[in-house]
């Protein structure tokens, strides 16, 4: 019985880390273009987003506002702590098309707020710091 069991929990964990990777190129090809900042990883943006008081979590999955199992949304979600000690989730939306190999910025959301680039730039600037 002991045994039934721990085959179980090796094939669930198998399935659960296969369908993270099911993504995970997904992920990579967001994180190496340059669909915000021209000259920019997308990677290094977020990074400077998040900042010393961040983290970053990637995450990747079917975008079915595409009605397109070859276009793959991924996002990057950072918490980050301001200097005031204000807390804040910022979630940059990006589209991979796995056809044409093409990687687009598709949204931003600030705490759940959808918001424009340009003006949460500003708002990055002076919150952020």
């Amino acid at each position: 019985m002991a045994r039934l069991r721990l085959a179980l929990v090796v094939v669930l964990t198998a399935a659960v880390l296969a369908g993270c990777d099911r993504y995970a190129d997904d992920i990579d090809a967001v994180k190496t273009a340059e669909s915000i900042i021209p000259g920019r990883s997308n990677d290094l943006v977020v990074i400077d987003i998040a900042g010393a008081r961040g983290t970053v979590e990637w995450r990747g999955g079917p975008a079915p506002q595409y009605e397109s199992p070859d276009i793959v949304g991924v996002q990057a979600v950072i918490k980050r702590i301001g200097a005031g000690g204000k807390r804040s989730e910022v979630e940059l939306d990006f589209v991979h098309n796995r056809q044409t190999k093409k990687v687009a910025f598709d949204g931003l959301l600030v705490d759940g707020e959808k918001q424009s680039l340009v003006g949460a730039i500003g708002q990055f600037l002076m919150q952020f710091k």
